[in-house]
């Protein structure tokens, strides 16, 4: 035993003494150090190798030589008369399609007034049996293969434009939300008349080409949609019923102006849970109906009123989705307790909006109170005198909770004195149902005066597919935008009213209005934004909206985006100690969003950072900036080119009628793509393809769309067209008629000559005929050139293989895949010079890159010119080198070919290569592995060594190639993040960091803690007694029908002493400061630190970023938060001082308890993107690891953050219309609804008349 224990501790020694021996051995081995030279040669050998075989495989010269053997030239680009341009065609397409809005609207309007009188019967020729079709039961058929009962037949085919959906052009459907009943009277009605929209829908279809979806929402809750398809859509997995659209911004910024919303939730223990948890839900879904036009704030008061954000203390904030969702999570953290205090609330949300309305701020026009309560025992009548008679500057809405109704005719009464709408909320479908009645009463001004429609457009929302000719699942989601216009109730009626028949709008996909931009006029790296009138954009390249759009194709249920200009245009700032010049970026970015929502026309240039590649890779350009107004919107264009190139651009073209050859020769076989969502040449509707299709004798199937199979199909066939005698190149679009004005102005519609519904609409553009298609010229023959250009390369390709000359430069290593080129009019050649296994899973080439042009490798390829003229950008897939065994792993090199001319060069395109991995690595292996120096002492070291590790890195630190092949694609910070950090210090690399504010993470991440209500204790008897009073209150609040919709003259106020004054809002408060003996200023700070008013709410949790990688959330449970990255760039000029690249020798010390130190050497590989980084591993140094990986910003996170807090105070503009008061909207008495009496059965009036004499009995026992 004694023997095996001494034989262990012989062991041990042994091997601390060999450890002693191999570290001292290191020691000694350092002297020797790296063998810089021989660094600096096998660089320069392998970056020439690679440079000379990309220049001959790709034949970049050839194709530079063949541009400048034609007729070329270099053109200066004149920013802002582009600008003009641009916006002027963004104008015209926007003109389309408010036009058609407008027609629809008028149309309507007259549909209504003709078909219908005034007790809502119909009497036009359709009469009463009219028969529309249910979007639910469209083409039902039974197992037998007949018509289901109640199901109706429509011819339908599949339509690219609308979602690739099967659509019938000659009817609309119609599409009912839950809870709507098309048996009631309102909504046969409407039916009736709306159908006659069908044939306007499909003349403006006819008319605008570029037309989606055509809607008519009705106030009643049905949707007519056009043009008609069956719901749910075909392979949607989503139920037949559909969200409730009224809720939606289209419909309810359309349908009233902008406003001021203060919601008061009692929160007080008198509220039970559900009834709490029911009251949320009413005024979640009321925030939900608000748009970045309005203002809100939710507090919840019970003995004090407290505000559940902290930082919306006495605020109130612009109703953006961050700040909803911020009150929506705040709110679930509350808890019920104490008695409600209704004056306190009442107080504070009156002084509020008086004070935002004094001071200018808000919206300045409608404002509201939303009280939502489960029982009141007054009208408060008095604070409520006090405080807005007698102008009733404030409307007052509410929204009973339960069956309560001892309370029904206090809360009754509050609403129908002061020009608001009494709800009662029975159940979560009445909470989403009922909360639109606000935005139809604030709607009744601009009814009255039946004089402004004003246009609405939404904000960006994900939609359904795409409509272009796209191969791929990334772009097959599209953005929409929506513009809507309310339709107006014209009819004389016996009583007064001002209703609101529906909205009418059509939806306008983003990828629409950037056809109108042409990328080929801004150039490669040129890009173009919009923004409206609160900052907020309507498309940028780097917008990311939240949301996959499920949402929308299962329940036509939008999740619009708000996403701030200043939030995508990130400006450089880390420019060394220059805090000036960071400034500097930081305000020129702030003025031009200030410029664009006034709007105002101007140009500007700073820099900015871009980052590619998902955010892995970042770099800085300077930017110039020309910006202007898209007149008769709410929209300011914006247009971006690079600085270093973008002034200039290559004209180029190929007349195609001049032409000797016929120009398709140039388009011969299957290896080449254009940009499918540029506009070559299009035709302007549906019936000018098929008449050219007729007259050539093409087959057009009656189950499909007449249209192209690909981009290249419908660009063969125009070169076809172009090349016939007689051809026109119509490069100019049709232009917009001049706006539809008649919106009967001071008519009430029945003047004989305000009727006009009927031909006229289908004739409103006038005498303009237009031309059956649009040809881009340009573009076009730009495109004929590229192609004439780029023939023939495949032909006589230089093989690697062939040619003593290149064997003995080893380039038979290099095992090329494909060869490619990408020019600048959108065209992509490739060579497959690999054949391509059958079953392979990886998509070609062609189609991840079709669109060239946006593609990392050729905007890289852009910037790298300005670094070094005669350079390839080198990189590989991220995280590929666990595939490097199957040969799967391919590096993509690509070079930016500039033309010159008379002294300035433009971009014509891109040529590249890609090639398998193993062999580029086999061809490094083999150069570092030996000596280039004479004689055999020359060096002892090489890259084969054990005690070197050699690696190639690309300018965002990512491992190219390594000994250790997982190591391909990983960023070299994860490897040896000391090395890493070294390299920054050195200024090898710059750390930079890039806020990415629109990131997404979980809402587990919540910064509030959820917590439901908290039921007071029950006391039975007094909730019997109080049950048995509501009971019987109930049957005596519905005993006169009247009592439901109408007030009694108790209701009201003495209406001699109310002052009407019109559109000017803040003269409505003029008696204030006198009712209260308050000054706007200095007693109204005061007023909110009284004892009644407190802010308890606990406050939120500090946030701890996340470590490691981050996950995407279900997008059910995503929430937008602020993302940093550490990103790096390389610094090239750092290893080129003087022209020459010479080494960086570097040297981490104190590495080890033995004080060994690790040397290093960096060389930059000359005509490439990459450096050679070769590294002692002798010294055990301790490696940290560095990351990418986003993190979420510490500290308080949400609505509170210091960058939220500012960009609250960022500057807006309003909506140049505020329609908020009519001096006759006082005699309109609707103000009210709650469950309907004359549904009841006699049974349970019956017991109701028993539980009130029982009530009678337990009170006076």
């Amino acid at each position: 035993m004694e023997s095996k224990h001494w034989s262990c501790f012989v062991a041990i020694v042994l091997g601390v003494l060999i450890f002693k021996m191999h570290i001292f051995a290191a020691l000694g081995d350092q002297d020797e150090d790296i063998p810089h030279n021989e660094v600096r040669n096998w660089a320069l050998k392998f970056g020439v190798d690679l440079w000379e075989f990309g220049r001959q495989f790709t034949k970049m010269n050839e194709i530079k030589n063949r541009f400048k053997d034609n007729d070329i030239e270099v053109k200066r680009k004149d920013g802002i008369i582009l600008l003009r341009e641009l916006a002027a065609e963004v104008k015209n397409f926007m003109d389309f399609k408010r036009n058609a809005v407008m027609r629809l609207m008028d149309s309507a309007e007259q549909a209504a007034l003709s078909e219908m009188d005034g007790q809502g019967q119909a009497e036009g020729p359709l009469g009463g049996q009219q028969q529309h079709y249910d979007a639910r039961r469209i083409n039902e058929y039974n197992a037998d293969g007949k018509l289901a009962d109640g199901a109706r037949h429509m011819d339908i085919r599949f339509m690219r434009r609308f979602e690739r959906l099967p659509v019938n052009l000659s009817l609309s459907s119609i599409l009912v939300p839950h809870g709507v009943d098309l048996d009631e009277a309102d909504v046969k009605s409407a039916l009736q008349w709306s159908a006659h929209l069908d044939p306007l829908f499909q003349n403006n279809l006819e008319q605008d080409p570029a037309l989606s979806w055509q809607y008519f929402g009705s106030s009643s809750g049905f949707l007519r949609r056009f043009p008609g398809t069956a719901w749910p859509p075909e392979g949607s997995k989503g139920s037949k019923l559909i969200h409730d659209f009224r809720t939606h911004n289209w419909f309810v910024q359309a349908a009233s102006s902008p406003k001021d919303i203060m919601i008061l939730l009692d929160a007080s223990s008198s509220m039970s849970e559900k009834s709490f948890d029911l009251g949320m839900a009413t005024a979640f879904n009321i925030l939900d109906t608000l748009g970045e036009d309005d203002f809100v704030n939710l507090i919840t008061f019970s003995e004090v009123v407290k505000a559940p954000v902290p930082c919306f203390k006495d605020r109130m904030v612009r109703a953006t989705p961050d700040n909803i969702q911020e009150i929506k999570s705040a709110v679930k953290a509350i808890k019920l307790q104490d008695t409600a205090n209704f004056t306190a609330g009442l107080e504070y949300a009156f002084s509020l909006l008086h004070k935002y309305n004094q001071s200018g701020s808000g919206s300045q026009c409608n404002q509201a109170i939303m009280l939502i309560t489960e029982s009141t025992s007054e009208s408060h009548k008095d604070i409520i005198k006090q405080y807005n008679w007698p102008h009733m500057p404030v409307r007052i809405f509410t929204y009973l909770i339960g069956s309560d109704s001892s309370s029904r005719s206090n809360l009754h009464d509050m609403a129908c004195s002061n020009k608001g709408f009494f709800v009662q909320i029975n159940d979560y479908e009445e909470a989403r149902r009922k909360v639109i009645d606000y935005a139809l009463v604030m709607a009744r001004p601009m009814i009255m005066y039946q004089a402004d429609h004003p246009v609405h457009w939404s904000p960006v929302f994900v939609a359904g597919k795409s409509g272009g000719l796209g191969r791929d699942s990334e772009y097959q989601r599209r953005l929409v935008t929506t513009v809507s216009t309310p339709v107006f109730d014209r009819r004389n009626h016996s009583v007064r009213v001002a209703n609101l028949l529906g909205v009418v709008g059509t939806d306008v996909p983003i990828e629409e209005i950037r056809k109108v931009i042409p990328q080929h006029k801004l150039g490669p790296n040129g890009y173009s934004f919009i923004v409206d009138n609160n900052g907020r954009v309507l498309y940028h390249p780097d917008l990311r909206p939240l949301g996959d759009g499920n949402q929308y194709i299962d329940q036509l249920k939008p999740k619009y985006a708000s996403v701030d200009i200043t939030e995508l245009e990130l400006p450089e700032t880390e420019i060394g100690n220059d805090h000036e010049l960071v400034e500097m970026n930081k305000n020129l970015l702030n003025e031009m969003r200030s410029d664009m929502i006034r709007p105002k026309e101007g140009e500007t240039e700073f820099t900015i950072l871009n980052h590619y590649d998902e955010v892995k890779r970042v770099s800085t350009r300077t930017h110039r900036y020309f910006y202007g107004p898209i007149e008769d919107t709410p929209f300011t264009l914006a247009i971006v080119l690079p600085e270093k190139y973008g002034s200039h651009e290559l004209v180029s073209q190929q007349e195609i009628r001049h032409s000797r050859n016929n120009v398709t020769e140039y388009f011969k076989g299957d290896n080449w793509r254009v940009h499918p969502e540029w506009v070559y040449c299009e035709y302007n509707s549906v019936s000018d393809l098929e008449k050219e299709r007729e007259s050539s004798g093409e087959y057009s199937s009656r189950d499909q769309e007449p249209s192209f199979g690909s981009p290249e199909e419908q660009v063969l066939h125009f070169l076809a067209r172009a090349g016939r005698p007689g051809w026109k190149w119509m490069s100019v679009r049709p232009k917009s008629p001049q706006p539809h004005h008649n919106m009967h102005s001071g008519s009430n519609g029945n003047s004989p000559g305000s009727s006009h519904f009927g031909s006229q609409h289908l004739n409103a553009q006038g005498s303009r005929k237009a031309e059956p298609y649009f040809c881009d010229r340009t573009l076009i023959q730009s495109l004929v050139r590229d192609a004439m250009v780029t023939d023939g390369l495949d032909r006589n390709t230089t093989s690697p293989s062939n040619g003593k000359e290149d064997k003995q430069q080893g380039y038979s290593k290099f095992v090329v895949a494909t060869s490619f080129v990408a020019t600048r009019s959108g065209l992509l050649r490739w060579i497959d010079h690999i054949k391509r296994p059958e079953d392979t899973p990886e998509p070609h080439f062609s189609e991840d890159n079709v669109r060239a042009m946006d593609t990392s490798w050729y905007k890289r390829a852009i910037d790298q010119h300005a670094v070094e003229p005669d350079s390839f950008v080198y990189s590989v897939p991220f995280g590929s080198g666990y595939a490097i065994k199957s040969n799967a792993t391919l590096v993509t090199a690509s070079h930016a070919i500039f033309v010159e001319h008379r002294g300035h060069k433009a971009p014509a395109g891109v040529v590249g290569l890609q090639f398998q991995h193993d062999s580029l690595a086999k061809h490094f292996i083999n150069i570092t592995s030996t000596c280039t120096a004479a004689g055999a002492s020359g060096c002892k070291r090489t890259c084969a060594s054990d005690n070197l590790d050699c690696y190639v890195l690309d300018n965002s630190g990512f491992v190219i190639i390594s000994e250790e092949m997982e190591h391909t694609g990983k960023f070299f910070g994860q490897i040896d993040g000391t090395i890493m950090d070294s390299l920054v210090q050195d200024r090898i690399y710059k750390r930079v960091t890039v806020n990415d504010f629109q990131g997404v993470c979980s809402d587990a991440d919540n910064p509030y803690t959820a917590a439901g209500g908290i039921l007071k204790p029950n006391r039975l008897g007094s909730w019997f007694f109080n049950h048995l009073v509501a009971l019987s209150a109930t049957w005596l609040s519905f005993m006169p029908a009247t009592l439901r919709a109408w007030p009694q003259d108790d209701y009201t106020y003495d209406n001699e002493d109310v002052v009407f004054v019109e559109n000017n809002y803040s003269d409505e408060y003029d008696n204030f400061d006198n009712d209260y003996g308050l000054p706007v200023d200095q007693e109204m700070d005061e007023f909110f630190t009284t004892a009644d008013v407190e802010y308890t709410t606990p406050p939120p949790k500090v946030h701890k970023p996340h470590a490691g990688p981050r996950f995407a959330p279900d997008p059910q449970n995503a929430r937008r938060c602020d993302l940093r990255t550490d990103l790096y760039m390389l610094q090239p000029e750092r290893l080129t001082q003087g022209g020459q690249n010479n080494p960086l020798k570097g040297k981490l010390t104190n590495c080890h308890v033995s004080g060994c130190e690790r040397p290093f050497s960096v060389q930059k590989i000359p005509h490439s993107n990459l450096i050679l980084l070769v590294v002692d591993t002798l010294c055990p140094c301790g490696s940290k690891q560095l990351d990418i990986e986003p993190l979420e910003e510490s500290g308080v996170v949400g609505a509170c953050s210091t960058r939220r807090q500012t960009q609250e105070q960022e500057s807006r503009r309003r909506p140049r219309k505020c329609i908020n008061y009519h001096p006759e909207e006082i005699e309109i008495q609707q103000c009210g609804r709650g469950s309907n009496l004359s549904h009841m059965s006699i049974s349970v009036v019956v017991a109701h008349i028993l539980m009130v004499a029982v009530t009678f009995v337990l009170s006076n026992a």
